[in-house]
């Protein structure tokens, strides 16, 4: 069924897998060459967009260790067509099946059949974009929708979105009217200037979201040239491994693109090594993870901090020793949300202030 989907993987025009130890991910990963491998097991899925593109990042993929031996992952191939309607009913299958799709390569406007998998399962979604640009206008004049994916989701007549957090942006693209829509909907909009210096602060907006969409615009030029539209500005890829692993070893990621590689403005393949490193710390991640998502608050702390003469609740995991807050909701027979957050957020309410990320959490449950 999913070979009306797929196009195989030519493994002899990238890596000889003859020539791979035991140990590189080559070896352990179930390509799809000839048959669609079993996915029985399997608990990540790498699927291509296009060839050329996924292929080079293959190439860096495959040489590199597996980051467990008992994950299992399966490199599914390609896209038969290059087009976001066309990916949405695999991308739900797997998501659907609990395998997580890792997409590699294309346009940033993917991100949109990655939602629609959701829809499609009848699942409310948190999205997390990574790009230093935001892809919605504010206008309401027509528009390249390809481009401007967002609208498309956040005007879906079919609402299946909860949350959208985004990351990275740098201001000058960035028209005002768009920040002033996304701060009064309650959606986390973190600028580039205020993510280096703190980069462990948007681990929990990572940590609350289902999917992730990450454009590699969002790294420097120096870092990352494979872009068609790549700035002297942005993370470094250490920074961008960083994210990655925050996607991976939260308990509620179900799938991620890695978009925007465009190999013909690539030097020495570099964004294809930082590419495949990045999809190797989510794996790593995964590995890492200990289900501690709060459906009940047995194994955890929980902090109490008198503000403004009100009652804010912190809770701790004992496992990860990450934190949330309690949001209470407004509507009539709901029960308060937990919503991911950083100890600087309670820092900042046993000091009296009220942290943004409550702030905006309120905006969402109204």
């Amino acid at each position: 069924m999913l070979e009306n989907w797929l196009k195989t993987v030519d493994t002899k025009n990238i890596v000889p897998l003859r020539s791979l130890s035991a140990h590189q991910w080559g070896k352990k990963v179930a390509i799809y060459e000839k048959d669609i491998p079993d996915l029985t097991h399997v608990r990540m899925a790498i699927v291509g967009i296009e060839e050329e593109a996924a292929n080079a990042v293959r190439q860096h993929l495959y040489t590199m260790t597996s980051p467990d031996k008992k994950l299992a992952v399966a490199d599914l191939g390609n896209f038969r067509k290059i087009h976001p309607e066309f990916a949405i009913p695999l991308l739900a299958e797997l998501v659907e099946n609990d395998i997580i799709p890792i997409i590699i390569g294309g346009h940033h406007a993917f991100t949109y059949a990655q939602y629609k998998a959701y829809q499609l399962l009848n699942q409310l979604v948190n999205i997390v974009v990574i790009n230093e640009r935001i892809a919605f206008t504010a206008d309401g004049r027509k528009k390249d929708k390809d481009y401007f994916y967002l609208n498309k989701i956040l005007n879906d007549k079919k609402h299946f979105l909860f949350n959208l957090s985004h990351l990275g942006h740098q201001t000058h693209f960035v028209d005002p009217k768009t920040l002033s829509y996304f701060d009064k909907r309650g959606f986390d909009c973190t600028r580039l200037g205020l993510i280096k210096p703190h980069l462990s602060e948007i681990e929990p907006v990572i940590r609350d979201a289902d999917m992730l969409s990450f454009d590699i615009s969002v790294l420097k030029q120096s870092e990352a040239p494979g872009h068609q539209l790549p700035s002297p500005s942005g993370i470094f890829s250490e920074d961008a491994c960083q994210m990655a692993y925050y996607a991976g070893v939260s308990d509620k990621m179900t799938s991620v693109g890695f978009y925007g590689y465009h190999p013909p403005h690539d030097i020495n393949g570099q964004t294809a090594q930082i590419v495949a490193q990045m999809i190797w710390y989510f794996a790593d991640g995964y590995c890492k993870r200990v289900n501690d998502i709060p459906v009940n608050t047995d194994k955890f702390i929980r902090y109490a901090v008198n503000l403004n003469n009100h009652e804010l609740i912190f809770w701790k995991s004992k496992k990860s020793e990450r934190w949330w807050m309690q949001i209470p909701t407004i509507k009539k027979h709901k029960h308060d949300q937990l919503v991911p957050c950083s100890f600087a957020d309670y820092q900042m309410a046993c000091h009296d202030e009220i942290p943004d990320r409550f702030l905006n959490a309120l905006k969402r449950v109204k």
